[in-house]
């Protein structure tokens, strides 16, 4: 009995001062929580830029092959095609394009053009943001597809 009340006394004073804070505590300066404070965890993702063709099309695809904690992957991917060889995507017209707002890990974003019958260039571009980092872009080559999206041979 004797450590019991040895024990409660100061167990009683601990909770008595705290008690006498707590209105100090309320008088705090409030804290505010903006989207950014509840930044995402992700510190690696890899993804593969694809194109190919054929039957009269020609498609692209963005996988998502790896991406190390949770992060949140916005992905613009979109094709291009020109009658006249470039080495620069903005000399040739954008035929299709396509966004989503989370590419998760193992998901593939697609699309894809028609020909339309007729022999072009054509190229894949993706612009993407990893979490609050900045925008980045990758490309495939620019490739001479025949009218059926069937790649010509150089």
């Amino acid at each position: 009995m004797k450590k019991l009340k040895k024990l409660f006394l100061p167990v009683v004073a601990v909770l008595s001062f705290v008690l006498l804070l707590c209105p100090c505590l309320g008088n705090a300066a409030p804290v505010s929580v903006s989207a950014e404070a509840s930044e995402t965890r992700g510190l690696v993702t890899r993804l593969t830029l694809t194109s190919g063709g054929g039957d009269g099309i020609v498609w692209a695809k963005v996988k998502n092959n790896f991406t190390l904690f949770p992060s949140v992957i916005i992905v613009y991917l979109e094709l291009y095609s020109s009658y006249e060889y470039t080495e620069d995507y903005t000399e040739m017209t954008c035929v299709k394009r396509v966004m989503i707002a989370d590419l998760n890990q193992g998901e593939t974003l697609e699309t894809s053009a028609p020909t339309n019958g007729e022999q072009k260039y054509w190229c894949a571009r993706m612009n993407y943001k990893f979490d609050q980092r900045d925008w980045a872009e990758k490309f495939t080559p620019i490739f001479l597809r025949d009218a059926a999206g069937n790649l010509v041979e150089g």
